[in-house]
């Protein structure tokens, strides 16, 4: 009896250490999918329909209508969800930004909040992530970013770069740190602190550079 209760919590101990680690190399493939959908649209889209070639049985016909459909649906996906990429080379950090805060957005990369900002316009764009466990995941390096630190995002068929003014340790219910000035195009990024068990939430806010 011993000997199954003691292998019982062997197994459970090694369930808890290694879920983490199994749900982080979930993540790091969604993201990997979603860059790799982002990459993909437009000019490969319209090369890989006209790649399909005409045929003429029943069974190739239905796997290049299969195949179109596919190209379709992954189109309409990436333009109804996918906003930007932002880019921080300090943190080695590349991120899809998804429209929206949701629980299915922000489990998959980082996303922006609306009615707020647009990516380099006047106003603040806001953008939210989790801070997943494991080193480098999502937002989890945030708290590296100093003051002067440099920002990239690529929205609208441009690149917007930001400058780093700010960094602050609020509490959730400080939402003024969402506001804008009225005068600059900002962009704020917003994560939980600490990484375990968070209490306030880690606020980087930059202003357009150039």
């Amino acid at each position: 009896m011993r000997r199954i209760v003691s292998t019982l919590l062997i197994i459970t101990g090694l369930v808890i250490l290694l879920y983490p680690l199994g749900k982080g190399y979930y993540v790091n493939y969604q993201q990997d999918k979603l860059m790799k959908e982002w990459q993909e649209i437009s000019a490969n889209l319209t090369e890989e329909a006209e790649g399909l070639e005409p045929v003429e049985n029943d069974e190739a016909r239905i796997a290049r209508k299969q195949e179109e459909a596919r190209l379709k649906a992954r189109q309409e996906y990436i333009q109804n969800n996918v906003e930007g990429i932002l880019t921080i080379d300090k943190i080695n950090l590349k991120l899809p930004i998804l429209k929206g805060i949701s629980p299915k957005n922000l489990e998959i990369s980082a996303a922006s909040m609306e009615n707020m900002g647009k990516p380099g316009q006047k106003g603040n764009y806001a953008i939210s992530g989790h801070r997943n466990y494991g080193y480098g995941r999502h937002f989890n390096r945030l708290d590296e970013l100093n003051v002067g630190d440099i920002i990239s995002l690529e929205a609208n068929n441009a690149e917007y770069i930001y400058k780093v003014e700010e960094k602050l340790y609020v509490q959730p219910e400080e939402v003024w740190v969402l506001e804008a000035n009225g005068r600059d195009r900002e962009i704020t990024l917003i994560t939980c602190h600490p990484e375990r068990n968070p209490t306030q939430r880690l606020i980087i806010k930059g202003k357009l550079s150039y």
